[in-house]
């Protein structure tokens, strides 16, 4: 987001919060018009809905310990009643929500815009890390969260046609969070819009160009980082390694109880099983050598029923020809007439 959308306002100051001011959505002039998730957003709706956006958390699912750097939602997992984003902080409150007329990424929008404040006592960092992007002319970009509405009958979102893929409009829902992301979001306008310090009236620029102490540590934070990903990456193919070996010894134990022709059934197999060492692969070896057996036994088994019933018939045949010589029996009464 290269745009100067930033706009600075001088509020009534409260210790330890940072002001906000946000685009929460864009509103869209009909359903051709949609963001990267398919929504198209109706302002008869958005204003049937705008009070559950008061009160709603802002979120951040933090990708460092630090808690300076945002990455996604944080979603964990979805039950019943809805999803779950255990892996995210709330490190604000949206306070307000009205719908304006803006101006972002040089468009001029009809939005959904909220104000707010982040607790910049509790995560400083986080403050610091909005403060230098802004000032880098980067906005940070956000992503609304909606869910069914509570108490409304429903137990999902309604859409006001139903649920299509491109241009579905939400009528009946709830505003649950607003999360600041450090990846491409589905809402190219949904960026943050204005953020104050209030604490004093120094130049924007002064108050937030990161001094030589705050730089040399976000260099030896990034190197750490990338020691860490190499000693993630050394353990990873290590561990690989060894599983591979367990695997490769498990089937060789199987293979051991099989002949050798009944192996050779299986020796293309093997060979790929080596490369790519796996549970699956084990499995389907060892059925494959034992569907070969028990074909082998049926075919023996066939073959014997077969030969068995060949000699049955040759007895047969030769017992069938002395009986049919014996059948006529010879009359001697006309002897004695």
């Amino acid at each position: 987001m290269k745009n100067s959308i930033l706009e600075l306002n001088q509020k009534n100051a409260v210790t330890g919060r940072t002001y906000l001011r946000w685009v929460i959505h864009e509103i869209h002039e009909n359903i051709q018009s949609y963001n990267e998730n398919g929504i198209s957003w109706k302002e008869q709706y958005v204003l049937d809905n705008i009070n559950s956006a008061k009160g709603m958390p802002i979120c951040v699912q933090f990708i460092d310990w630090d808690k300076s750097e945002p990455f996604g939602h944080g979603m964990t997992s979805v039950e019943n009643d809805g999803p779950k984003f255990q892996d995210s902080a709330v490190v604000g409150t949206t306070e307000d929500a009205s719908i304006e007329t803006v101006e972002v990424n040089g468009r001029t929008i009809r939005a959904l815009v909220g104000e707010g404040y982040i607790y910049e006592q509790r995560f400083p960092n986080f403050v610091t890390w909005l403060k230098s992007k802004m000032y880098d002319n980067d906005f940070p970009q956000t992503s609304i969260e909606i869910c069914a509405k509570k108490n409304s009958g429903n137990d999902v979102i309604v859409y006001e046609s139903g649920y299509i893929e491109k241009g579905r409009v939400p009528m009946i829902y709830d505003y649950t969070g607003d999360a600041i992301l450090g990846i491409k979001p589905s809402d190219e306008s949904a960026v943050l819009l204005e953020l104050n310090h209030l604490n004093n009236n120094k130049n924007i620029k002064e108050e937030n160009k990161l001094d030589e102490e705050t730089q040399k540590k976000i260099t030896e934070l990034n190197q750490q980082l990338e020691t860490a990903k190499a000693t993630i990456e050394k353990l990873t193919k290590y561990k690989k390694a060894n599983e591979d070996k367990t695997l490769i010894a498990e089937l060789n134990s199987k293979l051991a109880t099989y002949t050798e022709d009944e192996k050779a059934t299986v020796k293309e197999k093997v060979t790929a099983f080596t490369s790519e060492p796996s549970t699956e692969g084990i499995h389907a070896i060892v059925s494959e050598i034992n569907s070969f057996i028990v074909q082998k036994v049926l075919e023996k088994r066939t073959n014997k029923e077969d030969q068995e019933q060949l000699e049955l018939n040759s007895a047969k045949s030769v017992y069938g020809d002395i009986f049919e010589n014996n059948k006529t029996k010879q009359d001697y009464t006309d002897i004695y007439n």
